[in-house]
Order: C-alpha cells, then sequence, then structure tokens
C-alpha cells in the first residue's frame, strides 16, 4: 500500500464502496458482538514489578461498556466485555511473579472465541503506547479464525487511521471519533435495518486505499445520557490491581475508584491535543441528573466510593457544574472525587471551587502547559498568564484539595504560524509562572507527538519525527509508569551520561533540542516542585506530600537521592524523626551510589542542600 497516498473519492462513492466492503465481509448478517480491552502494555514494555506495585493503568472500559449499552438495546448479543488488561492484572496477583506468564492473555480470547463464535469483534486502543497489542490482538483473533470482522476504535486508533491500517492488516475496519451510536448503525446497516446513507465515522482499506467516511453521527440526548454496562465485571475490585487516575496515592486504604464523565469534548483547540478532533467542537453537556444516578449506581451495585472524571472540560459551562456538585452534595454520596484530566484554569471560578470542595474533591489538576504569553497564544490556550494566577489565587483558600499544575516544554518551531519554538527564556517564564502560582506539584511532560495532531503533523513534515515513529513505541511520554524517566534512571544506575544545566549555561535566546529537554526538565522538576518545599509549613499541605512521596520514594522512583532528600525535610516538619532520619540517610547513600544522582548533585548545588538538611535534622550524622 502507498504509506502517503489518500484515495480521493465523492462521499457517495465512499459510502458506497464501504457498504459493500461490510456486506461482503458480513453475508449473513451479524448478530454476536465481542467487545474486547487488550492488554495496555505491550510485553516487552512489561515491567513486573511496576504491575507487582499496581503502577500499570488498570480502568474500567468505559468506551466498550457504553457500546454494549447501546448494542443490547438494539438487541445485539453481546457478551460481558473481555477486559484483557484486567485479567491480565488479576492473574498477576492471583498466581504470584513467580508463576505469571504475560501471554496467558491468548489463553482467555481463545477460550472466549470458541466459546461465542462471535460475528464481529471489536478493539479499543486510547493511547499511542497500547497500539502494539492492540495490533497484536487483533493478529491473534484472525490467526485463529479469519472470518471474524475485526473493527478497532479510540482516541489514538482514530487519530492514527492510516498508520494503523498501515501497521495492521488484521483490522477490517476503524470506527472514527467516539462511536457510542456509530458502530451500533453500522451493525443495523449490514443486517438491513439502516440504508447506508445512515453510515458514519467509518475507515477501512478498500484495494489496498484507504477510504473513510467521516461524517459524524449525530448525538442525541438519549446516547448522550447512557450509563455503560459493567454487568459482569467486578468494577469495584479495578483500583486494587492498579492506577485510576493520578491522585491514587490520595486514595484511603478503603477506596474503590472507577470513572464518570459529566461532559464530552472541550471548549480548548489546543494544537497538541486530540480530544477537538476525536469528540469534534464544542462540549457536550449531560443531565446532572443521569450523571449522579450513575454515581449512586457505581456506588451501590460495585462499592465505588472514589471517582476520577474522564472531562476535558469538566467546568465547563459554569451554573451546570456548581447544580452538578450541589446535587452530590444534597445526595450525600459518601463520593470523592479528582480531575486528573486538568480542568480549565479560566473556567475556575470561587463559586466552582467551593462547590467542588463540598461535594468531595480532593485533588485538581490544571492544564498550564507555559507561562510564556506568546507560547499561549501559538498553542492557542483559552487561558493566559493572569487566569493562571487568579485560579493559584483562588485555591489557596481551599488547601484541602491537592492542586497540581500539567507544565509542557520543548516546543518546536513552526514557520507557518510564525512561531520560532520554545527558547530558554520562555521555559524560564514557565518556571517564574508555577513559582508564584504555587499549586503543590507539577507534572512537566516533554511535548509528545500525538499522532493526527495539528502540532505533529507539522513536525512531520520539517522531519523532526517519522511517521512510524509515532506508533512503534519510540514517540512515547517522558513520565508516567510507561515514560522514558524511569527508564533512563535504571539505565544509569553505575555509568550516566553527562549533565548539562542548559537553563544556565545557554544563552536565553537558545532553542535547546530534543535530548537537551531531558536535561531540562530535571532542573524544572527541582525548581517548581522540590525548591518550593522548603517554603512549605502548612500541616494540611505536608500530609498530602508525605502522602506522595510515599509513592514517589518507595513505588515509582526508587532509589531517589533527590526525592528522599526532601522526604525528610517533609516528615521532619511533621514531627516524624525517625521516618525523616531514615530518609535522610537514603538520599546521602542514593547521592553517592547512584550515578545518575552523582552527576546532578554538584551542578545544581544538591550538596550544599543536603547538608543543610542534615545540620536541621540529624546534625549527628553531618
Amino acid at each position: 500500500m502507498d504509506k502517503t497516498a489518500i484515495l480521493e473519492t465523492p462521499k457517495n462513492l465512499a459510502e458506497e464502496l464501504i457498504a459493500k466492503k461490510l456486506k461482503k465481509l458480513l453475508p449473513h448478517g451479524c448478530a454476536r458482538i465481542l467487545l474486547v480491552e487488550p492488554p495496555n502494555v505491550a510485553e516487552e514494555d512489561y515491567d513486573i514489578e511496576v504491575a507487582w506495585d499496581n503502577r500499570y493503568p488498570v480502568y474500567p472500559p468505559a468506551g466498550p461498556a457504553i457500546l454494549r449499552t447501546d448494542l443490547l438495546r438494539r438487541g445485539y448479543e453481546v457478551p460481558k466485555i473481555l477486559d484483557l488488561n484486567f485479567r491480565l492484572q488479576e492473574f498477576l496477583k492471583e498466581t504470584g511473579k513467580e508463576n505469571f506468564h504475560y501471554d496467558i492473555w491468548q489463553e482467555w480470547l481463545a477460550a472466549e472465541l470458541e466459546r461465542f463464535k462471535p460475528d464481529v469483534v471489536g478493539l479499543t486502543c486510547m493511547f499511542t503506547v497500547f497500539h502494539r497489542q492492540m495490533v497484536r490482538t487483533a493478529d491473534f483473533v484472525k490467526s485463529l479464525d479469519s472470518s471474524i470482522v475485526v473493527f478497532a476504535g479510540g482516541v489514538h486508533t482514530s487519530m492514527a487511521v492510516e498508520l494503523v491500517f498501515q501497521d495492521c492488516p488484521n483490522i477490517d475496519f476503524i470506527g472514527l471519533f467516539d462511536c457510542d451510536t456509530s458502530f451500533g448503525d453500522i451493525l443495523d446497516f449490514v443486517n438491513g435495518r439502516l440504508n447506508e446513507e445512515k453510515l458514519t465515522q467509518l475507515a477501512t482499506l478498500i484495494d489496498d486505499q484507504y477510504m473513510a467516511i467521516k461524517k459524524r453521527a449525530e448525538v442525541t440526548e438519549e446516547s448522550l445520557n447512557m450509563t455503560p454496562n459493567y454487568e459482569g465485571l467486578p468494577i469495584g475490585k479495578y483500583s486494587s490491581l492498579g492506577r485510576i487516575g493520578t491522585f491514587y496515592w490520595l486514595f484511603k486504604l478503603d477506596t474503590k475508584a472507577g470513572t464518570s464523565r459529566a461532559k464530552r469534548g472541550c471548549r480548548a483547540k489546543c494544537n497538541f491535543c486530540s480530544v477537538r478532533d476525536f469528540d469534534g467542537y464544542g462540549v457536550l453537556v449531560r443531565n446532572v441528573i443521569t450523571v449522579v444516578d450513575e454515581l449512586e449506581w457505581l456506588r451501590d451495585k460495585f462499592g465505588v466510593n472514589h471517582i476520577m472524571w474522564l472531562d476535558d472540560d469538566l467546568f465547563n459551562n459554569a451554573r451546570q457544574t456548581v447544580a452538578l456538585f450541589n446535587e452530590m452534595t444534597r445526595r450525600n454520596l459518601g463520593i470523592t472525587w479528582d480531575a486528573s484530566n486538568g480542568v480549565i484554569a479560566s473556567a475556575l471560578t470561587p463559586e466552582i471551587a467551593q462547590a467542588a470542595q463540598e461535594s468531595g474533591c480532593i485533588a485538581l489538576s490544571f492544564g498550564i502547559e507555559s507561562g510564556n504569553s506568546q507560547l499561549l497564544r501559538y498553542i492557542p490556550k483559552p487561558s493566559g498568564v493572569h487566569h493562571y494566577h487568579r485560579a493559584g489565587e483562588i485555591m489557596k483558600k481551599h488547601p484541602n484539595i491537592f492542586t497540581k499544575g500539567l507544565l509542557m516544554v520543548g516546543f518546536p518551531p513552526d514557520p507557518a504560524r510564525n512561531f520560532t519554538g520554545e527558547s530558554i527564556s520562555m521555559i524560564w517564564d514557565t518556571i517564574k509562572l508555577a513559582k508564584v502560582m504555587h499549586l503543590d506539584w507539577y507534572t512537566i511532560q516533554p511535548l509528545n507527538f500525538i499522532p493526527g495532531v495539528e502540532i505533529t503533523n507539522h513536525a512531520v513534515g520539517n522531519g523532526l519525527v517519522g511517521r512510524q515513529e509515532l506508533i512503534d513505541g519510540t514517540e512515547r511520554p517522558f513520565v508516567g509508569s510507561t515514560g522514558g524517566q524511569i527508564r533512563i534512571v535504571k539505565q544509569e544506575q553505575k555509568v550516566a551520561k553527562p549533565f548539562r544545566n542548559v537553563l544556565v549555561e545557554e544563552d536565553p535566546a537558545y532553542l535547546p533540542s530534543r535530548e537537551e529537554i531531558k536535561d531540562i526538565w530535571f532542573v524544572m522538576d527541582k525548581l517548581v516542585n522540590y525548591d518550593q518545599i522548603e517554603t512549605e509549613f502548612n500541616p494540611i499541605k505536608l500530609q498530602m506530600l508525605y502522602n506522595l512521596f510515599v509513592n514517589i520514594c518507595d513505588n515509582t522512583h526508587r532509589n531517589n537521592a533527590m526525592g528522599n532528600m526532601y522526604f525528610a525535610l517533609i516528615a521532619h516538619r511533621l514531627g516524624k524523626s525517625d521516618e525523616a532520619r531514615k530518609r535522610l540517610a537514603m538520599g546521602k547513600e542514593y547521592s553517592q551510589s547512584v550515578a545518575y544522582w552523582r552527576v546532578r548533585f554538584e551542578p545544581l548545588g544538591l550538596h550544599r542542600t543536603l547538608e543543610s538538611f542534615t545540620r536541621l535534622i540529624a546534625p549527628d550524622l553531618s
């Protein structure tokens, strides 16, 4: 297949050819559909220690569960969702690390295919890092029965549709965008219930040429307010096996976390993000009573007592947002919640913040990206620097809510948009903003190129990243349980690459390379996160940070010299003297024994900080 050419056809011809292919592959119609959530992390990336510590994502399969609701309503046979990702984590915990073998998922899938004999298998893939395992799942299905028609959907699959077809010939059709109703319409067409004019949001290859119907299905009140069908799945068990959201370290011991969504879409049109392309323009708001009914159902049916909102624009429509939180409060749900995906700072009001706290909010992420006004206009963000300052001031009045800022770094030049690239001075603007805003923590992500979005298309055109790199695992997030930073620290235990403080050594106008961004990330992390701990004395905030650092130092980033060193200060201020001494000793040890930390301590003055902490906490260790 030509990897760049797209067959341009009139819309009606595309519909006609795709309709013929559907009828050809399903000549006797379609009655039985098996929905499958593939394992998320590919085998070559799967770290059994990370999995054992519950650090991989194990989200309820909300998308497939909405599809199941719609398909059952239409009269199709749809057994419980085969969630291979959940079952793999469950298998590990039940059998132990010694008896675990990753490819057990093939046995489960083969058994279900033999038992149910589906006409269609539907696969989902949310993120690029899950791509390889989706491909292997499709290949495995076809290896057992080539007559089964394989559909794939999800954000990654929809945004990288041509690349997915190139990489996986065993996927027959890809559902574009949110397929809550379009997938059911497609099956209804196959069964003669709808005309081909009703086909929407569907792509395939015909004679090795890519063809697509990009017309979106109409979103009705009924489809928007459908509740996911999780029948047969132990949803209350999911968060005991892996991460749901990014604030899991704040959960109480009896927490059973789930997910829900109050709104679909996002008002922003950020050029690095896929939400607007996937969900379409504007934000669709679900009925408040329906949403809170769903929360009650999750609580009563599965024991869920914490919700991570899946929303990308949770605070859209201030009146409805306050009404939602007030209804949660009125019903006294006993459910806490967080917004891990990020809220829009310009949408925050004192009324929303107060209603959020009263309804059970424990944590909010704010999508900030940059503190430079020129870069914010280029992205373009719906919030400006003054909005971030105001949001920081509002949240200072709600210390019981943990606040996180989502920062990005490494935006390349874009001549077509008259953007010269993110310079050192722009990065310093971000650091200064973070310090003034003074949120509790910041996640810094080097720009990750997501297939299909505007900034990625420019990067591909300018040769900054290859098309194949977008799906083969090379271009993946830098932070997180599957990110590059953890791998770098592991690789540099004994011998470390040279470290350079590019932010100080280079001219303010200098444009750092993508390789240099890795060192810049480290310096930013120290300046916006660790330095501000030295001025933190609020016991509420210190206890939150204590919980965070238990997770950082004992789970996600072991052998962390800087982390244990600052953990000692937090413990000291909370009156936990034994813990403080223990962490201080660990910080000293790792600063000397781990090469990655040795090369960073001297250039950043961390030895002097460590000596200062030692005099304060344990002078006898000096």
